[in-house]
């Protein structure tokens, strides 16, 4: 299963800048069982109707579940929501 973070950040936040933040803070989450990498694309265009950057995690079952209350996620909601003009959630099984 891929669970897709899809975000657009609010306006003159330099998201770029803090990106290896970003991707140092995920790592993490590969220690929580059932996940196993995290990826990210981010936007090769930026633009207002485009959203900025994707984090897929690929997991399984059970990591989706023990995602949604690992210190990662809580992290990651408490220090970037701020920032966040946009959000939306996207799983698939490939």
């Amino acid at each position: 299963m891929k669970h897709n973070i899809i975000v657009k950040f609010i306006e003159n936040y330099d998201y770029k800048k803090e990106l290896d933040n970003i991707k140092k803070l995920f790592s993490n989450a590969t220690n929580v069982e059932g996940i196993k990498e995290v990826n990210y694309h981010v936007s090769a265009k930026d633009a207002p109707n485009r959203h900025d950057l994707i984090i897929e995690i690929v997991c399984d079952e059970k990591g989706l579940e023990n995602w949604k209350e690992c210190s990662t996620h809580i992290e990651w909601k408490n220090k970037y929501t701020p920032y966040i003009k946009n959000k939306v959630i996207f799983d698939y099984n490939d």
